[in-house]
C-alpha cells in the first residue's frame, strides 16, 4: 500500500487493484497493463490534482482488516477477479466510501467471473467502462450505465517515421499471449505477404505455453524469406522494438470478448511514431484515417510502401489526436469527474517541465520521463492540441525558450497564446544572457569553465552539458529588453520584469510576464 500525494481539501481515494504493484525507476509500476492504465497512471493524475491518494495491490492472504476499516470517500475497484473485491467494497461502503468498479473486460457471462462482475455492478454506485462498446455491454447485462474513460497512452512519442530498410520489412506483433489466438488464427497473412517482400517479424510477449513450437509450425517452411523473432515482453523491451521496426500489425479475430477492448495497442505504437495495420474494433475506428484498418495485412503494407510521405503524415495527424484525447492529464481529468469531485480549479500548465513537477499545475513535457519525474501532458511544445482555444488561465514557462532555435521561438508562442484565455498571463523565466555575459567578462578563465564555475555563463550560452542531451543545449539568449520585445511582437500587452523565482534567479536568471488582450 503507498500513499501517492496527501491533499489538503480534496477528495480521499483508494484505488484497489488484484495485480502486483512494484517501485520503478520512474514511480509505482506493473507488469499487467490494465493496472497502469487503469490505476497507477489515473492514481497519479488524481494526486496532483491534491487529491490524497492510495493504491493498494490485493495480497496473498487478502484485503488486511485495517484497510477494511479505513475511511475514503471513494474507492476504485480496477478490473477485478477475486471475491475479496466484493467484502473490500461492502466494508468500505459501510463506512461511507462511494463504490467506483471499473470495467475493461466483458467476462459477465463467464461461468466463473460472471457472478462476481454482477455482484460488483450492484455494490458500485459509479461504474467506469474503458470504451463504448464496453459501457453497453454493462448495460446490457446490469441496466446500469457507465462512464467511458479510455487508457492513456504510456510510452514516449516517437518522430513519425517509414522508411523500410530494403530488402526487409520489419513487422512488429506485441501483447499479452491472451491476444496471441488472433495471430495464430491469421498468421497465414503474414506467410502470403513473405511471399513478395522479405520480412523480419518480431514478437514481444511473455514466452511459454508453446510458444516456441507454435511460431515453428506456423512459420517454420517460411524461411529465409519471413524470419521470425521472439523477444520476452518487459514493457521496455516492447518501446525498443516499436524503435526498431517499420511498422506494427495488430491481427484481431472476431470475439465477442474483443470486441470491447480499448485502443492501448494501437495509439501505443502510433505515440511512437509507428504505422499500424490493423483488423477493426470500435475503439480503433477514430483512427480510421490514421491507419490501415480492415484491409488486411498484405494490402496494408503495399499500400504504405506506395506513398511512405502520407504514411508519416497519417501518423502525426494521429499524434495530435492521441495527444488531445489519450494523454494522462485528459484521462486524469475524466477520472476526477468519476470521483464526483466537482470543484472548478484554475487550468494552469507548466511548459517544459522536465524533473520540476509543479503542483497545481499541469506540468508538460516533450520527454517521457526526466530523473524520473513524468509530465502530465506529454507533447511537443511547438503543438499544445491537447488543448482548447482560450481555456488556460496561466502559462507559467521555466528555462525553456532559450532551448528553441529563434527562427521558431515567435510561431511556438503564438501556439502557447492561443490556448491562453484572454487577461490570463503567460510568466517565462530564462537566463539572463546580459548578466551572463558581465559575469563571463569579470573573470573569462575561471568562468569558461564546463563544471559549476560556468553555471552563470558558460552554461547561460550554451546549457549544462552533465545532460549529455541534445534537448538540453541552448539555441538562443535573451536580455530583458529582448524578451520583452519578443513578447510584444506575439501579441501580449502589459509586458513587465519581475523577481525571477526558480533556478538561481536573481541576476543570473529574469522572469518576464505579459497579458492576452481581453476581447471587447
Amino acid at each position: 500500500m503507498t500513499f501517492l500525494s496527501c491533499g489538503i481539501e480534496n477528495v480521499k481515494v483508494l484505488f484497489a487493484t488484484v495485480a502486483a504493484v512494484r517501485q520503478g525507476k520512474d514511480g509505482l509500476t506493473s507488469d499487467l497493463a490494465s493496472a497502469r492504465y487503469r490505476a497507477l497512471i489515473p492514481a497519479m493524475q488524481l494526486a496532483r490534482l491534491g487529491h490524497e491518494v492510495q493504491v493498494a495491490s490485493l495480497p496473498p492472504g487478502g484485503w488486511p482488516q485495517d484497510l477494511l476499516n479505513l475511511r475514503f470517500d471513494t474507492a476504485i475497484i480496477s478490473k477485478s477477479f477475486h471475491i475479496e473485491n466484493e467484502k473490500l467494497a461492502s466494508s468500505l461502503r459501510e463506512n461511507g466510501a462511494r463504490i467506483v468498479v471499473d470495467f475493461c473486460d466483458d467476462h459477465f457471462t463467464h461461468p466463473q467471473f460472471g457472478p462476481h462482475c454482477h455482484r460488483l455492478a450492484e455494490l458500485a454506485d459509479q461504474v467506469v467502462a474503458s470504451t463504448e462498446a464496453m459501457a453497453e455491454a454493462v448495460a446490457r447485462h446490469t441496466a446500469k450505465s457507465s462512464i467511458v474513460i479510455s487508457d492513456p497512452v504510456e510510452g514516449s512519442r516517437g518522430t513519425a517515421l517509414f522508411s523500410p530498410r530494403f530488402p526487409n520489412v520489419r513487422i512488429l506483433w506485441f501483447g499479452h499471449p491472451v491476444n496471441l489466438d488472433s495471430l495464430w488464427a491469421k498468421a497465414g497473412q503474414l506467410v502470403t505477404l513473405s511471399k513478395d517482400i522479405p520480412i523480419q517479424f518480431t514478437i514481444v510477449t511473455q514466452p511459454g505455453n508453446g510458444l516456441e513450437a507454435q511460431v515453428r509450425t506456423l512459420f517454420g517452411s517460411s524461411a529465409p524469406r519471413l524470419r521470425v523473432k521472439l523477444v520476452p515482453w518487459s514493457t521496455e523491451a516492447t518501446w525498443r522494438a516499436l524503435e526498431e521496426c517499420d511498422l506494427v500489425w495488430i491481427p484481431v479475430i472476431d470475439s465477442e470478448r474483443k470486441t470491447v477492448k480499448s485502443p492501448n495497442r494501437l495509439i501505443e505504437p502510433l505515440w511512437a511514431g509507428r504505422f499500424v495495420v490493423a483488423d477493426p474494433l470500435p475503439s480503433y475506428l477514430p483512427f480510421g484515417s490514421h491507419v490501415s484498418l480492415g484491409s488486411g495485412l498484405a494490402e496494408g503494407v503495399e499500400a504504405a510502401l506506395a506513398d511512405t510521405a502520407a504514411v508519416e503524415t497519417r501518423i502525426r495527424n494521429a499524434q495530435r489526436q492521441i495527444g488531445r484525447h489519450h494523454s494522462a492529464y485528459a484521462c486524469g481529468q475524466q477520472w476526477n469527474t468519476a470521483i464526483g469531485d466537482s470543484i472548478r480549479r484554475p487550468l494552469r500548465l507548466n511548459l517544459g517541465c522536465g524533473d520540476k513537477i509543479l503542483p497545481g499545475y499541469i506540468n508538460v513535457d516533450v520527454a517521457a520521463s526526466r530523473a524520473g519525474m513524468k509530465p502530465d501532458l506529454l507533447c511537443d511544445l511547438r503543438d499544445l492540441a491537447a488543448l482548447d482555444d482560450n481555456s488556460v488561465d496561466e502559462i507559467l514557462s521555466v528555462h525553456v525558450v532559450e532551448h528553441f532555435w529563434r527562427w521558431e521561438v515567435t510561431d511556438i508562442l503564438r501556439e502557447w497564446i492561443r490556448v491562453l484565455k484572454p487577461g490570463a498571463a503567460m510568466i517565462i523565466e530564462c537566463p539572463n544572457l546580459e548578466s551572463a555575459c558581465r559575469t563571463f567578462l569579470d573573470d573569462p578563465v575561471q568562468h569558461a569553465r564546463m563544471d559549476r564555475s560556468g553555471q552563470r555563463t558558460m552554461w547561460v550560452f550554451y546549457g549544462d552539458p552533465a545532460w549529455k542531451d541534445p534537448l538540453m543545449n541552448h539555441r538562443w539568449g535573451y536580455t530583458p529588453a529582448s524578451l520583452q520585445a519578443l513578447l510584444a511582437e506575439t501579441g501580449l500587452v502589459d509586458i513587465r520584469q519581475e523577481p525571477a523565482q526558480f533556478k538561481l534567479r536573481e541576476p543570473r536568471d529574469m522572469r518576464i510576464v505579459g497579458i492576452k488582450p481581453g476581447t471587447d
